[in-house]
């Protein structure tokens, strides 16, 4: 028997007087309805797309490793090529050449010499020339010379145009300019203290009064005088004087002559 109302789901009586519930989509007891399938789905391969952008990236990193590989492949064998040329040294443009020491052509014997805006010329008494730089100096110069690669000195025993005045003037041929100006700057110390001076000619006049030195680096010469006065110090004014005449003017201009082209 099946019995139900509106709000009350049929049911049906069993043999032993049970009630079957007969609700709409449930099964009886014992029955078993298989659930539906989920509808199934198509999975397709996973494809990436290209990128432009990464493969350029990549690109430009392989360029650069390339690069610099090669740079430093250049480095290298210019480091090494360097070692191995032959140093060499240019002269700067306009710069005068230096010139060999010539006794004859730096103080002539004849008419002595003549600096644009002395007084007069400057006589020449005594000349000399070696290649022991020693010979010229006193105390620890010829030491200090000799380890800067001076080669040679010219020096001449002068009489200046200014009375009592005795001049003795030379120079020195060093290696190079760079061991020139150092000697320059090292002299002072051994001048001031007493360690060392230059050798006057004649050796006579070293005696008579304290002597005034200058000296002066010039290319790779080292330019000199000692100036004497036989009665009394010498005048600062004229010493002044002297010493750019012979150094600056003199010295200067006979050894650091331009050298003719052609």
């Amino acid at each position: 028997m099946r019995y139900g109302t509106p709000s009350r789901p049929a049911h049906r009586a069993t043999a032993d007087g049970g009630l079957v519930l007969l609700a709409r989509g449930v099964a009886p007891a014992g029955q078993h309805r298989p659930a539906p399938s989920p509808p199934r789905v198509r999975r397709r391969a996973r494809v990436e797309p290209l990128r432009p952008f990464q493969l350029l990236t990549r690109g430009l990193a392989a360029l650069i490793l390339v690069a610099l590989l090669g740079m430093f492949g250049f480095l290298v064998f210019a480091d090494r090529f360097r070692d191995r040329a032959p140093a060499t040294t240019l002269a700067p443009a306009g710069v005068s050449q230096p010139r060999t020491l010539s006794l004859g052509e730096v103080f002539p014997a004849d008419d002595g010499i003549r600096p644009a805006g002395a007084a007069g010329p400057y006589a020449v008494d005594l000349r000399h020339m070696s290649a022991e730089c020693a010979e010229a100096t006193t105390g620890e110069i010829g030491a200090l010379l000799e380890r800067y690669g001076c080669t040679e000195v010219v020096r001449a025993g002068l009489i200046a145009p200014y009375p009592g005045y005795r001049v003795t003037a030379g120079a020195f041929n060093l290696a190079d300019p760079a061991g020139a100006a150092e000697v320059e700057d090292l002299l002072r110390g051994l001048v001031e203290g007493g360690d060392g001076g230059f050798a006057t000619l004649p050796a006579s006049e070293a005696g008579t009064t304290p002597p005034q030195v200058g000296w002066h680096a010039r290319g790779h010469y080292l330019l000199y005088c000692v100036i004497t006065r036989a009665d009394g110090l010498p005048d600062d004014e004229v010493a002044t004087r002297i010493t750019t005449e012979i150094i600056d003017t003199h010295l200067a201009e006979s050894l650091l002559r331009p050298v003719a082209a052609g």
